[in-house]
């Protein structure tokens, strides 16, 4: 059935998108189409796919949003900005998959983002001055919304949607219930971007080879950064490096976290401020074995998953889907509240068996067959279903 099928996807340029070619050609060879909506023609993250560049207007062009009949289906990954703009063009009778990268579907989930901050975090955001250009930028946005949207808000885009696979299986209820029964049908899919770490024999028996500690993914504020900061500083570190990622996010925060970190902790403060090969960057956070992720979000759930797989402590702030998800799954997991009761968790290792049950979990979940199956099970469940029909969905 596959040879004879034509997939398109719509990405733009991410480290994601030659896992998803490789997954997608390994489930249907030479049936998928990977079109980047932009004027630069110059990929930083892209090395492996064969793209094809688009007008970032072409939502607007008549003549391609007739050509999209062509494909059995359209595969989003994310709703970004064009994707929003393109579901709010089309009118006939095509099949759509929004793959959520989470930043695209926070808005509904989280209504309003003070809630991702606790209290010193809070504070900081509210410190941080605008700049002259997201001043202007979030006076044009209602103004750009009016031309490109044709009055069509999120929550109405989403209901051309046919299918939705969520970055996790818990979020799918999370944001469904915010709509009503038009939302998109659930359906598993991953990118599965640590799959080949999660198949290397070798990394089974892999422990971190150090004692550092990595706090957070990026410069968010979501991060909670100076909570945690405030907690580790007051404990007997030795010299444990604070290994902070902060080479994409807000500059501001990160700068305010930058300083902030190495007045708490000094040379043993390590910030990441430029992007790293994926490999370099492995090797570094594998010397930690304790993570801290303060969100309230999911968020970082790659860095989880790989620093669980080598068989770190990893503490997740308990209302995070995250948490959840992997302890529903069977993987053991400390909470933040566990850290700020019992500190020297930080000085303990997980067992064995327990290193070798959170191992199992994430084979299960993001091995390259487990990722396999789910892209072979989406193609044949997406082609065997009916559109949704304009009637459905809405005119605008």
């Amino acid at each position: 059935m596959t040879d004879s099928i034509n997939i398109l996807h719509l990405v733009y340029d991410s480290t994601f998108v030659d896992t998803a070619h490789k997954n997608f050609e390994s489930a249907a060879p030479s049936c998928n189409t990977f079109f980047v909506p932009s004027w630069n023609r110059k990929l930083r993250y892209i090395k492996e796919t064969p793209v094809k560049f688009i007008n970032p207007y072409s939502f607007k062009n008549p003549y391609f949003i007739k050509s999209l009949e062509r494909y059995d289906f359209i595969v989003l990954h994310s709703l970004n900005t064009f994707n929003q703009r393109l579901l709010a063009n089309t009118n006939q009778d095509l099949k759509f998959v929004w793959i959520g990268y989470g930043y695209d579907y926070y808005d509904f989930i989280y209504e309003d983002p003070n809630n991702l901050y606790q209290e010193k975090t809070r504070e900081i955001v509210k410190s941080l001055t605008p700049n002259n250009h997201s001043m202007i930028r979030d006076i044009l946005r209602p103004i750009a919304k009016k031309i490109f949207y044709k009055n069509a808000d999120k929550k109405t885009i989403v209901e051309r949607i046919n299918f939705f696979a969520p970055v996790l299986e818990n979020e799918y209820g999370m944001v469904a219930s915010k709509f009503g029964a038009s939302f998109p049908d659930y359906i598993a899919w991953n990118y599965g971007s640590s799959a080949a770490l999660f198949n290397d024999e070798k990394m089974k028996h892999c422990n971190p080879n150090g004692n550092n500690i990595l706090v957070g993914n990026s410069a968010t504020p979501t991060n909670n950064h100076i909570e945690v900061f405030d907690l580790l500083r007051t404990q007997n570190l030795g010299n444990r490096k604070i290994i902070c990622p902060l080479s994409y996010g807000n500059s501001d925060y990160a700068s305010v976290i930058k300083v902030r970190g190495r007045s708490y902790f000094g040379e043993n403060f390590l910030d990441l401020n430029t992007f790293m090969p994926y490999e370099e960057y492995t090797e570094l956070i594998g010397t930690c074995s304790n993570v801290i992720m303060n969100h309230h979000r999911q968020q970082a759930t790659g860095n989880i998953m790989v620093m669980l797989f080598l068989g770190a402590n990893v503490f997740l702030n308990k209302i995070n889907p995250v948490y959840s998800f992997l302890t529903k799954k069977g993987a053991v997991i400390f909470t933040m509240d566990d850290l700020f009761d019992s500190p020297d968790l930080l000085d303990s290792r997980l067992s064995e068996s327990e290193v070798e049950r959170n191992q199992q979990v994430l084979i299960s979940l993001y091995s390259e067959k487990a990722i396999r199956d789910k892209t072979e099970k989406l193609i044949n469940i997406v082609i065997r279903s009916k559109s949704r029909t304009p009637d459905r969905v809405g005119n605008n």
